[in-house]
Parts: C-alpha cells; sequence; structure tokens
C-alpha cells in the first residue's frame, strides 16, 4: 500500500488546508510553519499531477481534484481517529460526548438530559458547548448539534426542528419605555444579536426584520452569544430574538415578555450531525436516537 500513498505528512497537511481553507490556519493547527504546508501541498500536487487548490488573493480555493480528493482523506482521518479513540476507551466508562452551542445546551438539552441518565445511568454525557464550529472529524466529540440548512458536505444529518422566531424584552424595560407600536418602532431600541456557526445561515435582526415584510436598514445589534443575549434582554437592556423551543419557558413565566404578534419561522433549522460514513458506537446511537425522539416529542 505504501508504493501506492503519498507522504502522510502531505495528506495531512491537505486535509487541514482543505478543511480551513486556508494555509495559514492549517500551519497554525499543525503547528508548522505556513511555507511548510505550502511545500506539502506542492509536493502532493505533483504527486497527482494537477493542482488541488486554486490559489486567489489571500485566500484558496479546492479544484475540481481538491475537492475529489478532500472528501475520501478526511474521512480516512477521522475513521482512524474514531477507532484509536474508541481503542482507547476499551474497558473505561461509559461515555457519550455531544458538541453543541450555548443555547441549545443550556435551554433545551440540559433540561431533558435527568431523563437520558434515569433511563441508562451508565452513560455519561460530555458536553463540547461552543459557538464556534465543532471539529466532528477529529473525534473530540461523537456528534453535534448545528443549525442551518441540513447540506454541509461530509456530514449525514437527522432534522430535530425549525422554530417560532419573535422579539422579547423584560417587563421592566417595557414599563420604563413603553411597548412598541409596530414592528418598525423596535429599530429603534437596543436590539441584542447574538452570532451562529455559520454565520450566513443564522438568522439575525436584520434578516428576522426582512421576513418579516419590514426590511430596516442600518440594525446596529452587539454580536454576544445566545445566552448573554438572554440574560441581556432579562436584565431590562432591550430586545433579543426569542427562539421558541430556548425560551419559551420564561415568556410563561413572565421574565420575558413579547410585545408585538408578530412572529416568523426560522429559515433553517436544527440537525444532529455525524460525519458521513462514521459508525457511531453502540451508546452514542442510542443517544443520538433519544435525542431525535425528545425534538419529536417536544413538538407535539
Amino acid at each position: 500500500m505504501r508504493r501506492h500513498l503519498p507522504s502522510p505528512t502531505a495528506l495531512l497537511a491537505f486535509e487541514a488546508s482543505a478543511r480551513l481553507l486556508s494555509f495559514k490556519q492549517a500551519a497554525a493547527e499543525l503547528n508548522v510553519s505556513a511555507a511548510a504546508v505550502s511545500r506539502q501541498i506542492s509536493n502532493l500536487e505533483d504527486y497527482v499531477g494537477q493542482p488541488l487548490f486554486h490559489r486567489l488573493h489571500r485566500r484558496v480555493e479546492l479544484s475540481e481534484a481538491g475537492l475529489k480528493l478532500f472528501d475520501p482523506v478526511n474521512h480516512g482521518f477521522g475513521e482512524m481517529a474514531a477507532a484509536l479513540a474508541m481503542l482507547r476507551n476499551v474497558g473505561t466508562e461509559r461515555q457519550v460526548t455531544v458538541g453543541t452551542t450555548g443555547g441549545f445546551a443550556f435551554y433545551w438539552l440540559m433540561p431533558r438530559l435527568a431523563r437520558f441518565s434515569e433511563a441508562w445511568p451508565k452513560i455519561t454525557i460530555n458536553q463540547v458547548v461552543a459557538d464556534e464550529p465543532i471539529d466532528l472529524v477529529g473525534g473530540a466529540v461523537d456528534l453535534a448539534v448545528r443549525y442551518g440548512t441540513g447540506r454541509w458536505q461530509g456530514l449525514d444529518c437527522r432534522r430535530l426542528f425549525d422554530d417560532t422566531v419573535y422579539p422579547v424584552c423584560s417587563p421592566g424595560y417595557i414599563g420604563r419605555l413603553g411597548a412598541p407600536k409596530t414592528i418598525a418602532d423596535l429599530a429603534d431600541h437596543p436590539l441584542y444579536d447574538s452570532r451562529g456557526i455559520d454565520g450566513d445561515q443564522w438568522l439575525d435582526w436584520a434578516t428576522w426584520f426582512r421576513i418579516a415584510g419590514q426590511p430596516i436598514g442600518g440594525v446596529r445589534g452587539r454580536f454576544l452569544n445566545y445566552l448573554i443575549g438572554v440574560q441581556m434582554a432579562l436584565d431590562g437592556r432591550g430586545y433579543v430574538l426569542g427562539w421558541h423551543r430556548f425560551i419559551g419557558q420564561l415568556v410563561d413565566d413572565g421574565r420575558l415578555v413579547r410585545p408585538l404578534d408578530a412572529e416568523i419561522r426560522s429559515p433553517g433549522a436544527f440537525y444532529l450531525t455525524v460525519p458521513a460514513r462514521r459508525t457511531l458506537s453502540a451508546d452514542a446511537q442510542l443517544f443520538a436516537d433519544w435525542i431525535v425522539d425528545e425534538a419529536a416529542a417536544s413538538a407535539d
């Protein structure tokens, strides 16, 4: 097999560069210089006899050949990482690691985990909580929840739910400044945005206004993670977009209020994702099925 494969170092450099679309970021991840990564990519291109990247101004893009190579290389390393992780954990405590954003973990998953633990007390659920992209291929997590269209290269996706989204603030804020009479009036108030993993797919205030039929230019929200944004609203500082499945209970309890009836359906949905072709452990598969069942039950 060695006669039919190029240097593993070159393949590592290619996989990181293709995934990050940056030689510089790949070098930082691999703890080598950008020149070393570029040299390994050039060696690999010599090996295959065609360019794997288009070198553009300050960025790179995969060529047609690069796209064909990325999927098998990416999954190959992912499968090796998963197998090694499984072997290292043989005979140890049964564990499943799930990656989520802070909002999903705090408002949706954590209130339900007690039910899972009661049913399967021998399985420990670890959470990697980050509002940045989570590396599914590297083996740090078994599966992850992600918002968007459900069309991501190299990932198998199971749809959990979309949501109803509406403006919320605290009762105290309404008491001080009064309720807005129209959607357009909201633009005169502090609007707290949350940063999404997929910036072009995430629902921000500007997109909410547009879908609600009131496109308003110059909305200048503050970019925070969702937990902080909700806390700012609870503290009476302004408005945040309320994802009903996350903060519906806060509205029911009266801690947050809906000053307007206006609401939209989220353009994307939340998906449970795993690397394509990865075989989950029995415990990870059980947990994945449980999340899907919980999502379906919560829609009833």
